[in-house]
């Protein structure tokens, strides 16, 4: 990872993840970026304001991750989201050069005519916000059916029709001038898109150092997380511990900075999972648990599209190897596995054994310490890097106090 990363491309791959449903991968974040920068284009929008309508789209939802709470965001009218709205905010008010999309996915699901949650009705309330809450309804529109091409006027009449109720009614017609051309609706359904909307923002490229994309993995790590109140601070228990480890075991700072970055964004798969699995209080059946087994693919393939990010790919997508070749999702044994993996490995089960689950409370520091040996024993995890955390546990132990700490002053 010798080159700093490109933001653009870092959070439209990222917000794959976000987009798994019931329905499968539906693309939304993408394809709402598509509409707001037609949009955009037509508006002749400045480039600076561009980047950041770019950013807040292909994230905007960011405050929601359980499919349970999505699903409502499938139909047209939706009643206060104003919820989903405030979180998402919240996730990127301190990201240092995009801190203004905070604002951005705060309004994005303001009405024109004023029956918001906040006094904000028209012009006052942020053109990107606008473009943004016109784009997300054209798409909820545009879902699944016939062929798009027969089925574009019907979805243009619905938008008229809430033209100064919804949505502004200057982008109302802008959007009209858009919707004349066949290929904007092609390209929006297009298997392409990725690659057109990556083509698109390369033009203005925003590289982020390793300080911010730890912030911004810290942001992810957030949204992972909110998938389930059981998981709500694992992905950063299991960051910190894999960290903590790799400094012990001699990684450099910038490799153990790596190392903490694949930590946050080892279970970015998960956001692929139904939290009525990742909840459930009892034994998973043989098909709820294969479904549990897709998050490490989704996890190595998604990170696998980032330049630069092939160790940070490795390290979190690999942690459910195990080193006799039984774990998953590839079946790896012991010496195709990278130090970096086994080391997450370890972090995660230590923080999965620490935290509360829907089945259990959770252990002491002896009982932890006892399963770990026993999983080094069926060779299932690395010796040497457990041998590293059993002397460092109450290093790691303290690392879980302070989150829950942390978590608690939040929370007031």
């Amino acid at each position: 990872m010798n080159r700093k990363t490109d933001l653009h491309k870092l959070l439209l791959t990222l917000s794959l993840a976000m987009d798994f449903s019931k329905h499968g991968l539906m693309h939304h974040h993408q394809r709402v970026a598509f509409i707001s920068l037609r949009i955009a284009e037509e508006l002749g929008l400045l480039p600076e304001r561009k980047q950041n309508l770019f950013r807040a789209a292909v994230v905007h939802d960011a405050g929601i991750s359980s499919w349970s709470k999505k699903s409502y965001l499938e139909e047209f009218h939706v009643f206060e989201p104003w919820p989903h709205c405030i979180s998402g905010a919240k996730l990127f008010r301190s990201l240092d050069g995009i801190a203004p999309i905070s604002d951005i996915i705060l309004h994005h699901h303001h009405r024109w005519d004023g029956d918001n949650d906040t006094s904000l009705a028209g012009e006052s309330i942020p053109l990107e916000s606008r473009i943004i809450h016109l784009a997300d309804r054209i798409d909820v529109l545009v879902g699944a059916g016939r062929n798009i091409l027969a089925r574009r006027s019907g979805i243009m009449e619905k938008i008229k029709s809430h033209s100064r109720k919804l949505f502004d009614p200057m982008l109302v017609e802008v959007m009209e001038q858009v919707a004349v051309k066949e290929c904007f609706w092609l390209d929006l359904l297009s298997e392409f898109l990725p690659r057109q909307l990556e083509e698109e923002v390369s033009a203005d490229l925003i590289r982020l150092d390793m300080e911010n994309l730890l912030k911004l993995g810290d942001v992810f790590a957030g949204i992972i997380d909110g998938k389930s109140s059981f998981t709500h601070k694992h992905s950063r228990l299991v960051s910190a511990v894999a960290g903590m480890l790799a400094g012990k075991m001699g990684f450099s700072r910038k490799k153990c900075d790596m190392m903490i970055l694949a930590g946050l964004l080892h279970d970015l798969g998960k956001l692929t999972i139904p939290e009525s699995i990742l909840e459930k209080p009892g034994t998973l059946a043989v098909h709820e648990h294969n479904l549990i087994k897709q998050h490490a693919y989704y996890t190595y393939r998604i990170l696998g599209l980032i330049n630069g990010f092939d160790e940070i790919r490795d390290w979190a997508g690999l942690h459910h190897e195990k080193l006799d070749g039984s774990g998953y999702p590839f079946h790896l044994k012991s010496e195709q596995i990278p130090l970096g993996a086994k080391i997450m490995a370890v972090a995660d089960i230590f923080s999965a054994l620490a935290e509360d689950r829907p089945y259990r409370q959770g252990l002491p520091l002896d009982k932890i310490n006892q399963i770990m040996w026993q999983q080094v024993e069926s060779n299932y995890i690395d010796g040497a890097v457990v041998d590293v955390l059993a002397k460092n546990m109450e290093t790691a132990w303290d690392l879980h106090r302070q989150l829950k700490i942390r978590e608690t002053v939040v929370a007031l």
